[in-house]
C-alpha cells in the first residue's frame, strides 16, 4: 500500500472539516487537487474513504480506521521531533490538552505557568463538555485530558493534581442564604439552574442527590457555567458549581454560599490518559512540573481568587 504523509494529511484535513472546499481553503489548494489526492489514497485500498449521505460527508467504516492511524502516524512524528530536540537540551513541539468546561477557569493559569518554564513548547487548549472530551480521549486527539469526573470502566491512567469542590450557591438576596445547617432537601424546593445533559459536574451533582434520596422536580437547562451565574444573579433560583467557577463571584459579593448539609462535594481534578498511549516529551513534562509544582501552582491560583487545596 503506497501512501504519503501529503494525501494523510490532506485526508485528516477533509475528515476535520467534513468538508472538500474548507479543506482545500486551509490548504491552499483547489478543490478538484484535493479531490485527485483523495482518489490517489483510496485507490490502493480498494475502499472509500468518505460517502455522502444527502448533501453531507461521512467517514466510512475504512475512513474512520485510517483516521485513527493518521492520527496516530503524526502524532508519533511530532514525538519524533520533541525527543530530537530534547536531545539538543531543548524542548519544542506542541503539548494538545483537553479540558472539560468547568475545568477552563484555571486550566489557561496551569499551561501559562508551565509555559514560563517550556517557552518553545506551543499551547493548544480545547474546551468542551464531558462526554465530547472523552470522545476525543477515545479517539487519541490530545496529549493529555484534564477532567474531575474519570469513568471507572475504561482503560486509563489517571493522576490527581488539584481539588474540585462543588458548593451550592445563590444571589445573595435569596432567602436561604445567612441560614445554618439547612438540609439536602432545599435543592428540591427551588428552581435548580444545572449544566445540559453530557456535562461532567451535572453527572457528579445528580449522583450525589439520588445517593440521598433528592429528586430535582423544578430544573431550568442553561448551556454554561457562566449562563448559570448569570441566571442566580437574576434571582431564577439555586445551582451547585465548582468553587473554581464562582471565586470571583463570591469575593465581590455577586453570588453567596449557602450551608447545606453534605457540601461541599469535593472531588479531584486528574490528568488523564489512555493506558496504551505513548506520551510525548512534552506531555512527560508537563505532568512532571504538575507534580513537583503542586504547593507552588496553589498559590498562584489563590492570588487569583481560586481558594482551592492541592492533592
Amino acid at each position: 500500500m503506497k501512501m504519503t504523509l501529503r494525501q494523510l494529511m490532506l485526508f485528516g484535513c477533509v475528515a476535520r472539516h467534513m468538508s472538500y472546499t474548507k479543506a482545500a481553503e486551509e490548504m491552499h489548494l483547489t478543490q478538484p487537487a484535493v479531490s485527485i489526492q483523495l482518489k490517489q489514497l483510496e485507490e490502493p485500498m480498494g475502499l472509500p474513504l468518505f460517502e455522502i449521505i444527502g448533501k453531507k460527508l461521512y467517514l466510512t467504516a475504512a475512513g474512520e480506521e485510517v483516521q485513527k492511524t493518521s492520527i496516530d502516524i503524526f502524532s508519533r512524528l511530532d514525538n519524533l521531533e520533541m525527543v530530537l530536540t530534547q536531545m539538543k537540551g531543548l524542548m519544542h513541539g506542541t503539548l494538545r490538552i483537553a479540558v472539560v468546561t468547568s475545568a477552563m477557569y484555571f486550566a489557561p493559569h496551569l499551561l501559562g505557568a508551565f509555559q514560563r518554564e517550556y517557552p518553545e513548547v506551543k499551547m493548544r487548549l480545547i474546551v468542551r463538555n464531558r462526554d465530547q472530551v472523552l470522545q476525543r480521549l477515545a479517539a487519541n486527539e490530545d496529549d493529555l485530558v484534564l477532567m474531575a469526573q474519570v469513568p471507572q470502566d475504561l482503560r486509563l491512567v489517571s493522576q490527581p493534581f488539584l481539588d474540585n469542590p462543588m458548593i451550592p450557591v445563590a444571589a445573595p438576596e435569596h432567602p436561604l442564604v445567612g441560614k445554618v445547617g439547612l438540609p439536602i432537601e432545599v435543592f428540591s424546593e427551588d428552581c435548580f439552574l444545572t449544566r445540559e445533559q453530557g456535562s461532567g459536574s451535572r453527572k457528579a451533582i445528580e449522583d450525589h442527590l439520588r445517593e440521598r434520596g433528592v429528586v430535582l422536580d423544578n430544573i431550568m437547562e442553561l448551556g454554561s457555567s457562566e449562563t448559570i451565574k448569570q441566571g442566580l444573579m437574576a434571582g431564577l433560583g439555586i445551582s451547585i458549581l465548582s468553587r473554581h467557577s464562582v471565586a470571583l463571584e463570591l469575593a465581590t459579593g455577586l453570588l453567596a454560599e449557602l450551608d447545606v448539609e453534605t457540601f461541599p462535594i469535593v472531588r479531584s481534578w486528574c490528568m488523564v490518559h489512555q493506558q496504551e498511549k505513548r506520551l510525548s516529551p512534552a506531555a512527560t513534562a508537563f505532568i512532571d512540573f504538575m507534580n513537583a509544582n503542586g504547593a507552588n501552582i496553589r498559590e498562584m491560583l489563590r492570588n487569583r481568587f481560586l481558594d482551592v487545596s492541592i492533592n
